[in-house]
């Protein structure tokens, strides 16, 4: 009888010592979000899945996250995040302006940043729900578009330049010419591409005539439109949405390009398409833009606490180094740094990535009442 009982006391203990450990049933709110199995402990990460949504809506720049990364947050969470892609800030200010867009979180670049808080279309950020903004570069926060960042988080920043194939340059490029003026581009006509965007082909257009990408004076208006129409007869298009394609299969030969969309066509996309190891980028010698593209909740949004998670999930350092090795673009998050691969880091020191040099030839674009000659300016030049 003693013996039994000795039994029954172990097989007690070790019931119990299971039950702590997590290993009762599969019950409980982690069970119908899908991110803690059978454990029904309280998670580690703060998170309250009771609060979660099932779904999240996401409108992204083209390729511009893992897709795997989507995976695991669902896997991890139980929510499900579907994406939706846009080529310009423009075009999402156009969708989210009129309300109701449907989308819980974007990803607007530095200036458009300026307008959303202006306009009224972001909520704010609450930071205690953010406790991997420790990981970010502190350099890369509270950056004049969003002091404080109140409504606003870094997603990812860049830099734009020239991307060209070394077969058809072996001597490299190191200025603006090399894509803007019509004696250098009529041997490649129909091979290269500028950007569809408002800021940035003209503010290439105004570093090659010495002056700040963000001038307005009358006359140097007047000379980038001179410019780029004596440009425009030798392009294959003005493309913001798959130069990275069109670089990589050598379609193009040269084009106006972020850096990561260069990257992209160097080492290709995952699964999407293979890359080309003859691509090269440059920041010409008369300077180009640097920008940031950062997360925020809109306003309308029904899901901001979810929201806030997810952003929280894409700051962990291992997964924003996951997102930089697919996309090539910068990650603002320090942490991460170390744990991208060495052929990454390698390109990086190619050009790829700003060094300190080549950032006192970097200027950022800002908005003003001033500004907005750039919209009159870019709709006459893709108007001719």
């Amino acid at each position: 009888m003693m013996q039994m009982l000795r039994v029954l006391t172990v097989a007690l203990l070790l019931a119990l010592a299971l039950a702590a450990c997590g290993g009762g049933p599969a019950t409980g709110p982690g069970n119908e979000y899908g991110a803690s199995g059978g454990d029904t402990t309280a998670p580690s990460d703060g998170v309250d899945r009771s609060k979660l949504a099932r779904q999240l809506y996401f409108y992204n720049w083209s390729d511009y996250i893992d897709p795997a990364v989507l995976d695991q947050f669902e896997s991890e969470y139980g929510v499900k995040v579907i994406v939706d892609t846009y080529d310009s800030n423009e075009d999402m200010l156009a969708k989210v302006r009129a309300g109701n867009s449907g989308y819980d979180i974007v990803v607007p670049s530095d200036y458009a940043v300026q307008i959303m808080i202006a306009e009224g279309l972001a909520a704010p950020i609450d930071k205690t729900l953010l406790s991997n903004l420790v990981h970010l570069d502190p350099n890369l926060l509270d950056q004049y578009f969003d002091k404080g960042n109140a409504y606003s988080i870094p997603y990812m920043y860049g830099i734009t330049g020239i991307a060209y194939n070394t077969k058809f340059f072996p001597n490299g490029i190191d200025s603006w010419a090399a894509i803007l003026e019509p004696s250098q581009v009529a041997p490649f006509a129909g091979k290269f591409s500028m950007l569809d965007d408002a800021r940035e082909t003209p503010g290439a257009a105004l570093r090659y005539i010495g002056q700040s990408l963000n001038s307005t004076d009358p006359a140097a208006l007047a000379r980038v439109k001179e410019i780029l129409l004596a440009q425009k007869p030798y392009l294959a298009a003005y493309n913001s949405s798959d130069v990275n394609r069109k670089l990589a299969s050598e379609e193009y030969v040269l084009a106006h390009s972020w850096s990561g969309s260069a990257m992209q066509a160097r080492n290709g996309l995952g699964d999407e398409f293979s890359g080309n190891p003859d691509i090269a980028f440059v920041i010409p010698k008369e300077g180009g833009m640097i920008w940031m593209d950062n997360m925020m909740i809109l306003k309308d949004s029904p899901n901001v606490y979810t929201a806030h998670v997810f952003m929280n999930f894409l700051m962990r350092p291992e997964i924003a180094a996951q997102i930089t090795e697919y996309v090539g673009y910068l990650t603002p998050n320090k942490d991460a740094l170390e744990l991208l691969s060495p052929e990454i880091r390698e390109l990086y020191t190619q050009g790829f990535a700003p060094d300190e040099e080549m950032y006192k030839r970097l200027e950022w674009a800002v908005r003003n009442e001033g500004t907005t000659a750039f919209d009159d300016l870019w709709t006459e030049i893709k108007g001719r």
